[in-house]
């Protein structure tokens, strides 16, 4: 019942449902405010959006990105809000303008710009400055081919699924209409917010054909005299393409030459251009030429200029060169012979190590890749963090190779960085390797992270119960019991039997045994299996002390502790073994006689052959049958000679 009167209200064409709408989105829950919101974009009234607009400020951060997502859906109530009386909803609506790139409701600020309320106004100039900045830094990574665009970029355009196109799209549509705006407010406006409207020309003049930048050769134009006094002076970093472009029309050059004549000084410098370190050389007309044309970039001219220039200046020349947008291949050409030159100053070095670590993720690592091989092992440990987090293809076992001589301080940066992914690619391929492939593969693990020992003892602490099975017989493949014999004296002790029974076995072949104590509580475990692995630690011993308890458990009811207990008498030269294992081969269970089987082949006690072959001929049990033939085949193996030693 309640969803059909919600949804006759969704559509409902009378504007109190919006009424009922906007009093949720402003009084209710968070669940109640997205349905609200939900409701009135599909609705799509007039009425209840400009009632978003209102609320947008009080309302949650998801609920404005939805907002935001589907600002295209408040263009009427945006225009409506920006004329209207309140001040608040207006400075929203110009808020909205900026935030969503509608650049085609530019005519609103423009309205608000010229209007009777400062606050309004104020907002207004912001907002274009804002819609500004933003079309001149996607053109710019639109130019570059390296930079990804924002994530703002594509709000507007979810059914372009490539985000450069997306961007490209959105400024195709949008630049213009801000272009224009902001030339003719330029133009019209004599206000307090002049100052503002002139940045936005400059951040907009960053190609031939901006409608801004043709205000300079635009006669009677209101901004003309404010744009050619701003770029008379020295330019902001954004303001660095319309700064070049205006020093390129002839009518302007002579102005801009007597400028640059006046700049010397290195901290004006570097504010004034990253894209050519040849204005400090006054040669304005070079450097116009050199920039057009890129006939710098020749090998001999760039070493030619590096000569006369200082360590810290050929640095800066760096610099400009990671800011050139030249192709990355020529790009770490040129910087590597800057690096070269650079081989005794570390601050130099130092810069061109930041450059590379600073550019864009998926670009050429060609310079960071030379500073693996740095004299400075500072150098080398920062390269290799930043490799390990840009993550390219292969970067393990260029990192793992580079471990080989390497100092100790990048070894344990690298094995840091790496170890969790070398530990998982051993630990994942371990099932499929044979076992002298598994020793020297671990071997080799743990040798290399200076940390494997560390992950290996995590696995047998924590996890599922088969992880750490497989941890233990990692230990045991690899041979590492030694080294974590603490850990697998506190498994024996732990709850799952199977972990138990592993852990004692894996401790029969580790020198330091545990304490005669602890033996006794395994030897007396629940579980028989446990106790048959601990019968392996005690003929491991090799302990004379041991043998009355071997006795005992020669005649225990579990099968397999028996023949264990059996075959440690054997390798201890116990008398009475052989007797045991008569004992044994003649009991009534058949278990006991697989198990008395087994002993006598792991002996090799074949005085008692005719007892194996009564088995296998005349045993009531199936299994026991085929296990006594079993073993008469081995035994036949044995004797049988070679075809060499028959043929002499």
């Amino acid at each position: 019942m309640l969803d059909q009167l919600i949804n006759a209200l969704v559509e409902s064409r009378n504007e109190a449902a919006d009424e009922v709408f906007l009093e949720a989105l402003r009084l209710g829950s968070k669940r109640e405010k997205d349905f609200a919101l939900r409701a009135l974009l599909t609705r799509q009234s007039v009425c209840g959006l400009r009632g978003v607009i209102a609320y947008y400020n009080n309302l949650p951060e998801p609920l404005q990105t939805t907002i935001l997502k589907n600002i295209r859906l408040f263009h009427a109530a945006l225009r409506e809000c920006g004329r209207g009386q309140d001040p608040l909803a207006a400075i929203t609506t110009m808020k909205l303008i900026a935030v969503g790139r509608q650049g085609r409701l530019t005519y609103v600020l423009s309205e608000a710009l010229h209007g009777t309320q400062e606050e309004v106004s104020r907002a207004a100039a912001e907002a274009m400055v804002a819609l500004a900045r933003w079309a001149a830094v996607e053109a710019r990574r639109l130019q570059q081919a390296d930079s990804p665009p924002s994530d703002a970029a594509p709000l507007l355009l979810t059914g372009i699924t490539d985000p450069r196109a997306a961007v490209y799209r959105q400024l195709m549509q949008e630049r213009p209409e801000i272009e224009q705006a902001v030339a003719r407010a330029l133009d019209v406006h004599r206000g307090r917010h002049a100052q503002e409207l002139l940045r936005a020309a400059l951040l907009l003049a960053d190609w031939p054909g901006s409608k801004t930048l043709a205000i300079l050769q635009t006669a009677k134009h209101g901004g003309q005299t404010a744009m050619v006094r701003r770029l008379q002076q020295v330019p902001d970093s954004e303001h660095v393409e319309a700064f070049l472009l205006a020093a390129s029309h002839a009518a302007l050059r002579t102005q801009f030459g007597v400028a640059f004549s006046h700049i010397s000084e290195p901290p004006v410098l570097d504010a004034l251009l990253r894209r050519t370190h040849w204005l400090k050389d006054q040669q304005l007309q070079l450097c116009l030429r050199q920039v057009t044309r890129g006939i710098w970039w020749d090998q001999p001219t760039l070493e030619k200029d590096l000569a006369r220039r200082d360590d810290a200046d050929a640095a800066r020349v760096a610099e400009w060169l990671a800011a050139s947008g030249i192709n990355d291949a020529l790009q770490d050409d040129r910087l590597e012979q800057i690096r070269l030159h650079l081989h005794h100053d570390l601050p130099g070095r130092l810069r061109l190590l930041r450059i590379a670590m600073q550019r864009p993720r998926g670009a050429s690592l060609s310079l960071l890749r030379s500073f693996l091989v740095d004299p400075d092992e500072r150098f080398v440990r920062m390269a290799a963090r930043e490799f390990a987090r840009r993550k390219p293809p292969d970067y393990e076992n260029l990192l793992l190779q580079l471990m080989n001589g390497a100092p100790p301080s990048v070894r344990h940066v690298i094995g840091r960085s790496v170890g969790q992914v070398g530990f998982e690619y051993f630990w994942q391929r371990f099932d499929r390797l044979d076992i002298a492939a598994r020793k020297s593969a671990g071997r080799a693990t743990l040798n290399l992270l200076t940390d494997g020992l560390q992950r290996l003892d995590r696995r047998l602490r924590i996890g599922p119960v088969e992880q750490r099975l497989k941890a233990i017989q990692i230990v045991q493949d690899v041979g590492v019991g030694e080294e974590l014999a603490d850990t697998l004296l506190v498994m024996c002790q732990d709850p799952n039997p199977k972990l138990r029974s592993k852990a004692v076995a894996v401790l029969a072949a580790v020198k330091a045994v545990p304490s005669d104590a602890l033996l006794e509580r395994i030897l007396n475990d629940a579980d028989g299996r446990v106790r048959a692995n601990a019968i392996e630690v005690l003929e491991a011993k090799q302990r004379v002390d041991f043998v009355p308890v071997l006795t005992e458990r020669a005649r225990s009811g579990h099968s397999r502790e028996r023949a264990n207990a059996i075959k440690a008498m054997h390798s201890m030269r116990v008398s009475t073994a052989s007797t045991q294992l008569v004992n044994m081969l003649q009991d009534e269970r058949p278990e006991h006689r697989i198990s008395a089987l087994w002993a006598l082949q792991q002996i090799g006690f074949w005085q008692m052959l005719s007892e194996v072959g009564n088995l296998a001929k005349a045993d009531p049990n199936t299994r026991v049958r085929r296990y006594a033939l079993a073993v008469l085949r081995h035994v036949a193996r044995l004797i049988r000679p070679s075809p060499g030693r028959a043929a002499g």
